[in-house]
């Protein structure tokens, strides 16, 4: 997974932005017995700020962004953070974040797995200082589809000792993954080497060209070959194909 920072894509995303402005905690909420105060009104109180423009996270991402705090007059504690109503397959680190004394937000990472739930949520966000009330305040998470593709492999290959053949790897995008794919190997028989050793599959194209070379006194027989496409975030896809290796 790679990580991104406050970058927006288009489709397929994680949304997240501030629902409402919360409710104010600090030693100033629980002096009287009337209601709560107005967000940032009253002495000795704080708030609690969430990302208001558009941040993005997709399955299999992870985002970083920040919880602030607004304080008023006289309020210097530290608050901790807690966070409910996460959705299944989400992670929060670290799970109570806290905001310094001195400090004016809390960085946090939000991952998701490739199978978390496509969805609208409300996560809950309490904020508990040393003393006093909580404060709380809602963002709304929207979890989408990753970008995602398929490996096309070829059929069985045959390949003499001391001989090179060209193989395809092809590849199936969803409509809106246009990235480069990394094509990763696994165990090759021995005295079967590739050319490039690192191939890949560019931006654009919707296949690649790989020289598998047998040497002449390469492992005979048949073998199945795994092929891992890693792209540039993301989740990998992989496929698989059958190298016959024969006698000259």
């Amino acid at each position: 997974m790679k990580t991104l920072v406050a970058s927006s894509l288009a489709l397929m995303l994680a949304i997240l932005t501030g629902c409402s402005q919360g409710t104010p905690g600090g030693p100033g909420t629980t002096d009287k017995d009337s209601e709560k105060p107005l967000y940032g009104q009253e002495d000795n109180t704080f708030n609690l700020s969430v990302p208001r423009t558009s941040t993005s996270l997709q399955q299999g991402e992870q985002l970083e962004t920040a919880i602030g705090i607004k304080r008023a007059k006289n309020f210097d504690q530290d608050v901790t953070l807690k966070f409910a109503e996460i959705p299944k397959g989400v992670t929060i680190e670290p799970a109570s974040p806290v905001i310094s004394s001195s400090g004016t937000e809390a960085a946090i990472t939000f991952k998701a797995e490739d199978e978390a739930p496509v969805g609208d949520y409300n996560v809950q966000v309490t904020g508990h200082p040393t003393k006093g009330g909580d404060a709380q305040i809602e963002f709304k998470l929207t979890i989408l589809p990753k970008d995602s593709f398929t490996l096309i492999m070829p059929d069985a290959t045959s390949l003499k000792q001391g001989e090179e053949q060209t193989v395809l790897v092809g590849i199936k995008r969803d409509e809106t993954f246009d990235q480069d794919v990394a094509l990763d190997f696994g165990e090759l028989p021995k005295g079967v080497t590739l050319k490039p050793e690192a191939p890949m599959i560019k931006q654009g194209s919707t296949e690649t060209q790989v020289a598998i070379t047998a040497a002449k006194d390469a492992s005979l027989g048949t073998f199945d070959v795994k092929v891992n496409g890693h792209p540039a975030k993301g989740a990998d896809a992989s496929g698989e194909f059958s190298l016959i290796v024969v006698k000259e």
